[in-house]
Parts: structure tokens; C-alpha cells; sequence
């Protein structure tokens, strides 16, 4: 009896030993299944960021669209959407006849005017940043964005006269984004059948004033404080619900 049941003690051993290794084994496949689709998914994480180079220009648009703007305050400030578009096309409005009726007196003041501006959106988006914990995910980088946008806000409002240079400098390369983003709302537009009349003239104004800019960007200040003014106030006066509506039946 003594014997068998070492016997017995010894095959369960063996058993538990073998199911113990197979485990490991299956341990071991998981582990290099999960790097391989780990792998496959920073490859085409990697593959799709590759593909939306080309595309960035319009995102940049896009993020400092009127419909994006519109949605930010909605979220924020928790107003109704169809309100909110009413408040903007309003703010748009005064500031876009500002720049139109006083450029010289905009461009004495307009360190001030971007560098205020961009610390207060440093400073909001930050702390919006910090609420959500943002910081935990490594695919967005606002909470480090804001602190780098914010000392590059107080830099501007420091320097003035590096900051005279550098605003139209940065103003030249969003021209050219903005240039190639109504040439690109006007070919659709063409392609469906509809008019593009408003896009294409946008568009050429955004790209001449852009080259002028870049070329000379001290110069033609003025002229882009003007050009500005005249884009915020057909900005907000297509932002209004129906006039929005209208435009886009036509």
C-alpha cells in the first residue's frame, strides 16, 4: 500500500509539473501576442500620423475655425450651441470692425493685444488640463502645451519689437494654411456643383497677403490687421444661424 501510494504522489507530482509548464507556455504566447499587436498598433498608430502630415495645415485651420471656437464655448461656458454661435458672430463683429477702422492704432498695441490673448488661453486651457488630469495621456499635450504657449505669451508682451517681426512671421505661415484650406472648400464646392466664388477670392487674399508677410513682415503689418478685420466680420456674420443657412443651400 506504502508503494502505490507513493506511486500516486509521484504521478501527481508529474501531472502538476506538466500543467504547471503549460501554462508557462500559454503565458509565454500572450505575452508575445500582446507585443505583436502591440507592435501592429504603433506601426499604424505611427502609419496614420504619417498620413495626416499633409493634412496638418487644415487641423491648425480648423482648431481656430469659427465651428470649433463655437464649440468651446458651448462646452465650457455650458451655453446652448445655437447661443453660442449668436454671442461669437457678435464678438467677431466688434473686433473685426476694430481692426478694419484703427489698424495703426492695433499694431501699436498688438504685442499686448496676441500676448494677453494667448495667456489667457494658456492659462484657461491649463487649468481645464489639470481638472481632467490630461497629463496621464501621453497622445495629447496640453498641459504642457499651455505652460510653453504661456512663456512664449509672456515673451511676446516682453520684446516688442521682436514681437513686431515674429506676429507677422507667424501670421505669413497660417496665410498660406488658410489660403490652401479655401482652395480646398472651393474645389469641393466646384466639384459638386456648387459656388465657390466666396472660397476662391478668400483664398488668393489669404496667399497674396501671406507671400507679402513673410516677404516683408514689418512692412504690410497694416495690411494684414485690415485683411483680418474684414475676414472676423464675414466670419461672424456667417456664423449667425440663418445667414448660415442660407449660404450653405447656395
Amino acid at each position: 500500500m506504502a508503494e502505490e501510494e507513493r506511486e500516486e504522489i509521484q504521478l501527481t507530482e508529474v501531472e502538476e509539473e506538466v500543467a504547471a509548464e503549460e501554462v508557462a507556455v500559454e503565458e509565454d504566447a500572450a505575452v508575445e501576442e500582446q507585443q505583436l499587436v502591440g507592435s501592429d498598433s504603433e506601426e499604424a498608430h505611427s502609419e496614420l500620423a504619417a498620413s495626416d502630415i499633409g493634412a496638418y495645415g487644415d487641423h491648425i485651420i480648423e482648431g481656430f475655425s469659427v465651428e470649433a471656437n463655437v464649440k468651446k464655448v458651448s462646452t465650457y461656458i455650458k451655453l446652448p450651441e445655437k447661443v453660442a454661435k449668436y454671442v461669437l458672430a457678435v464678438l467677431y463683429l466688434a473686433v473685426g470692425v476694430l481692426c478694419a477702422a484703427i489698424p495703426e492704432r492695433i499694431e501699436v498695441a498688438l504685442p499686448y493685444i496676441v500676448g494677453g490673448a494667448m495667456a489667457a488661453v494658456a492659462i484657461t486651457q491649463f487649468i481645464f488640463a489639470i481638472i481632467k488630469k490630461e497629463y496621464r495621456d501621453t497622445h495629447t499635450n496640453k498641459t504642457a502645451g499651455s505652460l510653453i504657449v504661456l512663456g512664449l505669451s509672456v515673451m511676446i508682451i516682453i520684446e516688442h519689437e521682436w514681437a513686431h517681426t515674429f506676429i507677422p512671421i507667424v501670421w505669413g505661415v497660417i496665410g498660406l494654411f488658410e489660403g490652401a484650406h479655401a482652395f480646398n472648400h472651393a474645389i469641393s464646392r466646384i466639384s459638386r456643383g456648387m459656388r465657390s466664388a466666396y472660397y476662391i477670392i478668400k483664398g488668393i487674399i489669404e496667399v497674396v497677403v501671406a507671400f507679402l508677410l513673410l516677404y516683408e513682415p514689418e512692412q504690410y503689418g497694416e495690411l494684414h490687421i485690415i485683411v483680418f478685420g474684414v475676414s472676423l466680420v464675414l466670419d461672424g456674420i456667417t456664423t449667425l444661424p440663418f445667414v448660415k443657412n442660407f449660404v450653405a443651400k447656395r
